[in-house]
């Protein structure tokens, strides 16, 4: 039986607003994560590459965050997914699973209040799938790297 780590974690909230499609290495070798926020069609799909996705690997599972507004002054907000360790037995294989995200208000320098809190949250329950996706441009990109490498 192979242990196979899925590649791919497509997940939804229950009333369907909020949608992430997260992987951690794409066929380009960087993470990718595309993130919806409100009901669809009219909230348009937000896609994140390589460094503006942040990954730790932490205790209760892999902590995925990205920025989805900053601002100079009053602050930020974040978006973060738990993802749960998973192993799958076959690469045809699947596993469902349910999670959180979290948004983050962050406060800024110029946000008043200035003293007490500077972090507020809100919890979404998510739910979704765990797979692996062979991509056909893999072996050719990792080909690629390795020639660059000699």
């Amino acid at each position: 039986m192979a242990n196979i780590q899925p590649n791919r974690f497509v997940l939804q909230s229950n009333d369907g607003t909020t949608k992430v499609d997260f992987e951690p290495s794409s066929f380009i070798g960087q993470p990718t994560l595309n993130l919806t926020q409100g009901p669809s069609p009219t909230v348009p799909i937000r896609h994140f590459a390589g460094s503006q996705i942040r990954i730790r690997n932490t205790e209760i599972g892999t902590l995925v965050s990205v920025t989805t507004n900053v601002t100079t002054d009053t602050g930020s907000t974040s978006f973060s997914v738990l993802i749960p360790a998973i192993t799958l037995t076959a690469s045809s294989d699947h596993k469902t699973f349910a999670t959180e995200a979290i948004v983050t208000s962050h406060s800024g320098p110029n946000s008043v209040p200035c003293a007490g809190v500077h972090e507020t949250y809100e919890f979404i329950r998510l739910s979704g799938e765990a797979t692996f996706v062979l991509s056909l441009l893999e072996p050719v990109t990792e080909a690629a790297a390795k020639t660059r490498g000699a």
